[in-house]
């Protein structure tokens, strides 16, 4: 995944888990949900010159396309939550 579309992508998501995370009467429940998002997108964080997330460098058919759980995160939080 490109660097800067990493970027973007991260920070709304980071930013929606943020904000359903945000107040001190959420549900325990929600919360682990949330800590659960989160470290589930920091395991497909990309690294290296290819910009593959960790999650799926094995993968070879993840060459360039963003890698499925940013799809989803993508789906969910950014386009689901507008």
């Amino acid at each position: 995944m490109d660097e800067v579309l990493y970027g973007v992508f991260a920070e709304n998501v980071r930013r929606y888990l943020d904000g359903i995370d945000d107040g001190p009467h959420q549900p325990e429940e929600l919360r682990r949900l949330v800590a659960a998002w989160r470290a589930l997108l920091d395991l497909h964080h990309p690294a290296g010159r290819r910009g593959r997330c960790v999650g799926c460098a094995e993968s070879r058919r993840h060459r360039r396309a963003m890698c499925n759980v940013w799809r989803v995160a993508n789906a969910f939080f950014i386009r689901g939550a507008g």
